[in-house]
């Protein structure tokens, strides 16, 4: 039987820099935590294939906590910003709540500030 902490790493290495497909999330994530599905489809459309890095993972009980860095580039529009083709990489925390090996809620904080100006900033301006 696995624990919580070894359920999680699997769920991050299963679509980690491949296509996110809603299949593979309902394999990890319950339909009570419609919130994640949909901030993954959200980051994967403007940063397809993305890169979820995790730095820590800390578990308790019924709660996975990971530090992580997410990179991609940013080829799809994204809260708004069309496509600049820039690399981004961004970092934050995630709390998972696991029940019966599916995720049933989380908790996130990211670097959201970082991530505006990397996808705001046409890479031709960077140089």
């Amino acid at each position: 039987m696995k624990t919580n902490k070894e359920f999680i790493a699997e769920y991050i290495e299963a679509p980690n820099g491949k296509p996110k497909p809603m299949e593979l999330l309902d394999r990890y994530i319950s339909d009570m935590d419609a919130e994640l599905k949909g901030h993954i489809m959200i980051f994967e459309a403007g940063i397809p294939c993305y890169d979820f890095i995790p730095e820590d993972i800390i578990a308790e009980g019924d709660k996975v906590m990971v530090r992580f860095k997410c990179q991609g580039k940013h080829t799809g529009e994204l809260f708004g910003c069309p496509p600049t083709g820039n690399d981004v990489k961004v970092s934050g925390i995630i709390v998972y709540e696991v029940a019966d090996y599916l995720i049933v809620n989380h908790w996130m904080e990211v670097d959201s500030v970082g991530l505006m100006q990397q996808i705001s900033t046409p890479i031709s301006a960077l140089a």
